[in-house]
């Protein structure tokens, strides 16, 4: 039996898209006040020092190896990849900003195509998603236990949120400083997030205080890898996520019964 066009599974290959993005960029694709350019050294030439998140790279391709990116090469990994895309992602919020750069940057089609409509798909694809924090772009895992949570709490506490997940934050003593943030918030009225569950609550003191977040590495657990620490810093991210989601569970809770 034919299967329709739009049923037919196009599975998504990280690497054959970095090789087509790579194949555009690289070539002739975007045009400023006449001239024609490839993208890398466009953004090098007038754009990358005006970023100020590049830190201390000099230039871009500097920036683009330290995210595991050589655009002359074809090696890539997944993570290396998101690391990309989320760069670009950038790139384009910074070229909004500036109206001179906005009004007279005429990107070409094939162009247009990679940036603007294929990486929303890619991103669904492999199961992330670009979340708009002030003057950046973050993409992060999709996870329910937090996503909806960003609509509902503070910039703050949602900057934290988004920040544990981001996979560039992913090593374990950036873990070890979101994690001790987000505890030192729900303390702020500790009362009240202990009363939605003591036991959860405790278990996320002891994690904190035992496990090497916010002091040293209790001797009762110092025997534990890298591996485990970081299974108990996601599980002690998970629990304090419900937490924080319980307030406003309990806010939907009351409301239906004083209907």
């Amino acid at each position: 039996m034919r299967i329709s066009i739009f049923n037919l599974n196009n599975k998504t290959s990280y690497k054959s898209e970095y090789l087509k993005i790579i194949k555009v960029l690289n070539s002739k694709c975007l045009s400023f006040k006449k001239n024609d350019y490839n993208y890398f050294d466009f953004v090098n030439t007038y754009l990358f020092n005006n970023w100020k998140y590049r830190g201390t790279y000099l230039d871009l391709y500097e920036y683009l190896e330290f995210i595991g990116i050589n655009v002359k090469s074809h090696k890539i990994n997944q993570d290396s990849f998101v690391n990309f895309l989320e760069f670009l992602l950038n790139i384009q919020i910074l070229i909004e900003s500036i109206k001179y750069y906005n009004d007279n940057i005429v990107f070409n089609t094939k162009a247009r195509s990679v940036l603007f409509h294929n990486i929303p798909i890619i991103l669904d694809e492999l199961g992330y998603q670009a979340y708009d924090f002030d003057d950046k772009v973050i993409l992060c895992k999709k996870d329910i236990t937090y996503t909806d949570l960003l609509d509902l709490v503070d910039d703050d506490i949602s900057d934290l949120l988004l920040s544990y997940n981001n996979i560039n934050n992913s090593g374990i003593k950036m873990k070890r400083i979101v994690l001790n943030k987000i505890y030192n918030y729900l303390c702020l009225d500790i009362d009240k997030y202990k009363s939605f569950n003591t036991s959860i609550f405790n278990s996320i003191k002891l994690i904190i205080t035992k496990m090497g977040v916010s002091s040293e590495i209790d001797k009762k657990y110092i025997s534990l890898s890298n591996y485990k620490l970081r299974k108990y810093y996601d599980y002690c991210f998970r629990l304090m996520c419900y937490l924080i989601n319980s307030e406003y569970v309990y806010k939907m809770r009351d409301e239906i019964r004083n209907l």
